[in-house]
Order: structure tokens, then C-alpha cells, then sequence
């Protein structure tokens, strides 16, 4: 069984609509399902967004599901590498963290090289490019270009969330496999609009977002493009997801036009 993590459900809908054979947690506390694709069995649980929140279900999730055999997060990150554009596939080697004062980082887990050359050994057989590197889980969201940047260069990390660490942790601790494929939304000098619009879940705060929108009336020229960024994004999910669920023999129905695969190193 692979126990799947996930932020908030648009981040996950493209790949959702892929399973069959569905079925709701019936787990008090955990927000997720049940399904299977490939021949393997995915149990994908929620956690919203934040290291804390995903800690926590990490926490009761592998207290409640027993037998995971690999453990995969997966979602958005922002670029910290000049080139990683929107959709562009992040399969991490290890995860860091950073502290409070926003400079010093530390490494929190290194991903097994077996589990590493197999998922990207699925991703290769499917036509499916990649980077590998490390991503900065953060406690705060990186809005601009400077703090992105700045982040790249005291870390080495060339992507960043708010979660990845936390669940690479949990992990760790119990020694079960972890993998890391998350999609970039946001190119390093883009600036993250909007992050106050939405809860902890992902999902828009009216109130909130209509006093942010009066105060920054120039966001909704911006908005078009984030929407047409994460589309991109989940498309690349969904896409790596149903290839390790198929060793990289990605039915043809499921199949979207490549052109040749490409292992990218991002600067």
C-alpha cells in the first residue's frame, strides 16, 4: 500500500479522477480516501497547509494505517532555481528545514537512492522530465523574489513548501520509505499572490480575500495566470503519480503527448 500526502484537494483533483474503486476514510480525524490504480493501492490522506498541520496528521495517520510499504508527498512548491518554470517536476533527494531567523538550514532526512533511481526510473519509462534536488520546507510562505533567492543561496535548495520536511520526518522515524514529487507553481521571481485570501486548507476565505482584493486591486491581472499555473501543475502530478503507480507503463488512455524525456538540472 502507498500512503499518499497531499495538501489541499485541487492540488490532488487531476489524479483523484484517475482512481477507481474509491472509498472515504473511515478514519476520526484524517480527511482522505481510499482507492487503487494500476494494481496498487493508495490510501491519500489531506493535511492542509503548514509544517505543523502536516506533522500532526503525518502524526495520526501512520498511527491509524498500518502496512504502507512507501510514503509520497506530493503538491506544489515555488521554484528557488532560475530554471524551474510552472509544472516543472521536482523529485527530491532529501529535505531541509529552516529556522526562524531565516538562514541557517538543517538537514531534516535523505531519501534512499534505491527508492530515488525507481521512481525515477517510472518517470523516464513514462516520457516524464524531472529535476532532482532538495526542498526547503518553511514555516512562513516565500512571497518575493528576494526572499526566494535568498533562501537558494543559504540552502541549496531548489524548491520550496511548507510540508515536505514535516512528513519526511514522521517517516523517518517509524522507517518507512519516503519520496518527495511535488510541481512548481511559481517561477523564483514570481511573487506569491494572494496567500492571505486562503485558510490552512487551501481553500479561499471570502472576507478575506475581498478586504485583500480592495487593498490590492492589481492582483486580479495576476490571478488568470496562478490559475493557469496550477492547472499546469496538478496536470504534471497527476502525470507522475499514475506512472509510479504503473512502473512507468502508462496506459494510453492516460497518456498526454511528450516529447523525449529529459533529467533537467536546474541552476
Amino acid at each position: 500500500m502507498i500512503l499518499l500526502f497531499y495538501a489541499f484537494a485541487r492540488e490532488i483533483a487531476p489524479f483523484k479522477r484517475r482512481l477507481s474503486r474509491r472509498a472515504p476514510l473511515a478514519l476520526d480525524g484524517l480527511h482522505g480516501f481510499r482507492a487503487e490504480i494500476g494494481g496498487k493501492q493508495f490510501t491519500v490522506v489531506g493535511h492542509g497547509i503548514g509544517h505543523s498541520r502536516a506533522s500532526d496528521t503525518a502524526r495520526r495517520a501512520f498511527d491509524l494505517i498500518p502496512g504502507a510499504e512507501l510514503v509520497i508527498g506530493t503538491g506544489v512548491v515555488g521554484a528557488l532555481s532560475s530554471g524551474l518554470k510552472p509544472g516543472d517536476l521536482i523529485l527530491s533527494d532529501r529535505t531541509l528545514t529552516i529556522h526562524t531567523d531565516g538562514q541557517v538550514a538543517e538537514q531534516v532526512t535523505a531519501v534512499g537512492d534505491a527508492h530515488i533511481r525507481a521512481v525515477g526510473r517510472s518517470l523516464a519509462i513514462a516520457g516524464i522530465a524531472y529535476s532532482t534536488g532538495a526542498i526547503l520546507t518553511s514555516h512562513r510562505v516565500l512571497a518575493t523574489g528576494a526572499e526566494k533567492r535568498r533562501a537558494k543561496e543559504s540552502t541549496g535548495a531548489i524548491a520550496v513548501d511548507m510540508e515536505t520536511a514535516a512528513i519526511a520526518a514522521e517517516a523517518a522515524a517509524r522507517g518507512i520509505p519516503f519520496v518527495a514529487i511535488r510541481a512548481v507553481l511559481d517561477e523564483v521571481d514570481d511573487e506569491v499572490v494572494g496567500a492571505a485570501m486562503a485558510d490552512q486548507d487551501g481553500n479561499v476565505r471570502p472576507l478575506a480575500a475581498t478586504s485583500y482584493l480592495l487593498r490590492n486591486p492589481a492582483t486580479m491581472l495576476k490571478l488568470p495566470r496562478m490559475i493557469r499555473n496550477l492547472s499546469r501543475a496538478t496536470a504534471a502530478i497527476a502525470d507522475a503519480l499514475t506512472a509510479i503507480a504503473h512502473d512507468g507503463e502508462v496506459p494510453a488512455a492516460t497518456r498526454r503527448a511528450r516529447g523525449p524525456v529529459e533529467r533537467k538540472s536546474p541552476r
